[in-house]
């Protein structure tokens, strides 16, 4: 089976959410229940590429003929009573897309994009590619990053964290040309870090944003009295990527992918809003 990749670098933050929480962050996101790092539902990733091969003639948002040898043919769309018309799966699966880079405050450089060994040998799983390794693996506190741009006296501050610093890290065109954003194009360079796996899980836990909200009475269109509520979001300019597999031949020519994808919730307040591309 043939299989590509599809990159996400969030342009604003994204909520892609895991329910009510009884803990102090009311709306959390989704995350892994091993690891703790936020990943994204391919059925999420996968309702907004459908959503892009709607038949605009049909009232019904009933899918083209590509989308729905891509996507399948949705509930309201099956007729048993008609040839052809039956329930139909998809040509392609779409996997959730793993966390591969993850933004972190720093004093000095503005910020750094994190990654560790355990989330670069994963993508090196799924897509066969290659990434040099500094001599020795971070542990503990260590990190291998751009000197000059993040360190100061062999220190490097992420959060309240100080690290210390034991040299370069420059992972490999492989992977640092995953995503054409201009963004992570102008600044991966300078800003991209190897930390330990015990320190990237701490930081992808800890260091989301938590945005407060209040609810709003539809009646006076004032705040409702005790409904504020805390929701967390995965900051802008993180980096997932998802596998995806065809699973019937000929599908892969008939998937177009945005340039931008909105996923998640608040698309109306611009949460989301995701750099995309296929590879």
């Amino acid at each position: 089976m043939t299989t590509k990749i599809l990159y996400l670098f969030t342009r604003t933050p994204l909520h892609v959410g895991a329910g009510a929480s009884v803990g102090a962050i009311d709306q959390p996101v989704v995350r892994e229940r091993h690891t703790g790092f936020p990943h994204v539902p391919g059925s999420a990733i996968k309702g907004v590429l459908a959503d892009h091969y709607l038949d605009d003639r049909s009232k019904g948002g009933v899918r083209t003929e590509d989308g729905t040898a891509l996507f399948g043919r949705q509930g309201h769309e099956v007729d048993k009573d008609v040839p052809d018309k039956g329930h139909k799966s998809g040509d392609i699966s779409i996997a959730e897309a793993k966390l591969l880079a993850f933004p972190v405050r720093s004093p000095k450089g503005c910020f750094a994009w994190v990654t560790s060994p355990l989330l670069l040998k994963r993508w090196q799983q799924a897509t066969g590619k290659t990434v040099n390794y500094p001599d020795g693996l971070p542990a503990g506190v260590q990190i291998y990053g751009d000197a000059a741009t993040l360190a100061e006296n062999g220190i490097v501050v992420l959060e309240d964290y100080a690290l210390e610093h034991q040299g370069d890290f420059q992972p490999g065109a492989e992977f640092t040309s995953a995503i054409g954003d201009p963004l992570w194009i102008d600044l991966q360079a300078s800003h991209l870090c190897l930390i330990s796996d015990d320190m990237m899980a701490h930081f992808a836990v800890t260091a989301c944003e938590v945005a407060q909200h209040v609810s709003i009475n539809d009646e006076s269109g004032t705040a409702d009295d005790g409904k504020l509520f805390n929701q967390e979001n995965v900051p802008a300019e993180t980096l997932f990527y998802s596998v995806l597999t065809e699973l019937r031949e000929d599908a892969f020519p008939k998937l177009k992918i945005p340039a931008i994808l909105q996923i998640g919730g608040d698309a109306t307040t611009g949460l989301g809003f995701c750099s995309a591309q296929l590879s």
